[in-house]
């Protein structure tokens, strides 16, 4: 029950279990490009999608490397470690941070970035993390990408950790890029990630001075060889893909919506068996508590890796620090194959459990 990689269905494992394929053997061919559109609809987008090889970070720096030229200035939202992260992708790049930040226990302010936008000039691009899983808190992209869009921004939002377990809307929230990566809420294994690109993003990527281009972390090679020609850049992984395609066949055949609904109960459950135990979440408010990861304040007298290692090795639940903040943390994660209530429910009980054995010690 940590915030992943997590546990994957049996479905999943045995898609992963499959005879290795030639990446032309038409079998695979079909089944990449259709592993493609099914990510289309999770996405909710009729825009480009790309399912690039590496892990969800990979997402994140092409989406920065691609787009940004050296002097370009980047309004880099900062709520937390993942959210301060793009900074550094910019710089390496060459770009200017402008970097707005809030405490790591609240949420970024759509009006408060509404004032920022009319005062700060030049901005090429904005970054924004939807779900600092970190800190457990859910950032509102429905509102604060919209303001962008309409100053001409370029909006890239990190959806790692929300895509598949939260609505998330590309298309009608003004969001260019939008990264998500395979073993968050999606229930696959690491080793993926999915980028959805729209034509402002692509525009982008075409205009930038000096194009990334055969790289690891080039966008215009995957659109070039996949979406032009229905080739590869580079091998592409062929057990990933194939355990990316049945976890995306169990989420569509849930539907959405009753994924979103899933992850909800199963926030709840966790948020309301905080409450009982008499501890406290991390976040400021409730209302902007993530459904995919509850962080959670340790009580005095108790250590973050006494109570995990306690939990696991006692009662068998694996549960995860928080790292990147000022404090250490508590983290449950309900995302994906693991966000049922019953999980919930068990993991709580090992929680309450581990207190009072570490009490009594």
């Amino acid at each position: 029950m940590t915030p992943g990689p997590l546990e994957v269905s049996p479905r999943v494992l045995e898609a992963m279990s499959r005879p290795q394929s030639y990446s032309y053997y038409k079998n695979f061919l079909d089944l990449f490009a259709e592993t493609t559109e099914k990510m289309k609809k999770i996405f909710q987008t009729k825009n480009d999608v790309l399912l690039m090889q590496g892990e969800g970070v990979l997402g994140l720096e092409a989406a920065v490397a691609n787009t940004i030229d050296p002097g370009d200035k980047v309004l880099v939202l900062d709520s937390g470690p993942f959210g301060k992260w793009f900074g550094e992708y910019v710089v390496n790049f060459g770009g200017q941070v402008s970097e707005m930040s809030v405490q790591y226990n609240d949420a970024i302010d759509p009006g408060r970035l509404k004032e920022k936008l009319e005062t700060e000039k030049d901005v090429k691009a904005m970054t924004v993390v939807h779900c600092e899983t970190p800190a457990g808190i859910m950032n509102p992209i429905r509102e604060l990408c919209p303001l962008a869009k309409k100053k001409g921004i370029l909006t890239i939002v990190d959806a790692v950790a929300s895509v598949g377990g939260v609505d998330v809307r590309p298309d009608e929230w003004g969001i260019d890029i939008c990264i998500t990566g395979s073993q968050k809420a999606i229930s696959s294994t690491p080793g993926l990630t999915m980028v959805s690109m729209s034509p402002e993003a692509w525009e982008a990527v075409d205009k930038k001075k000096k194009p990334i281009k055969n790289s690891y972390l080039s966008l215009t090679d995957w659109r070039d060889a996949w979406i032009k020609h229905g080739h590869f850049p580079y091998t592409p992984f062929i057990s990933e893909i194939c355990g990316l395609a049945e976890a995306e066949d169990e989420l569509l055949e849930e539907g959405l919506q009753n994924s979103f609904a899933r992850h909800h109960a199963a926030a709840e459950a966790c948020r309301k068996g905080v409450d009982r135990l008499g501890m406290k979440l991390w976040p400021r408010r409730r209302e902007i508590c993530a459904d995919t990861v509850t962080a959670i304040q340790i009580p005095d007298g108790y250590t973050d890796m006494g109570i995990i290692n306690t939990m696991v090795e006692k009662y068998g639940v694996l549960i995860s620090g928080g790292p990147g903040l000022e404090k250490p943390l508590l983290r449950i994660g309900h995302m994906g194959y693991a966000a049922t209530v019953m999980n919930v429910t068990t993991t709580m009980w090992a929680l309450e459990q581990t207190l009072k054995e570490l009490k009594k010690n």
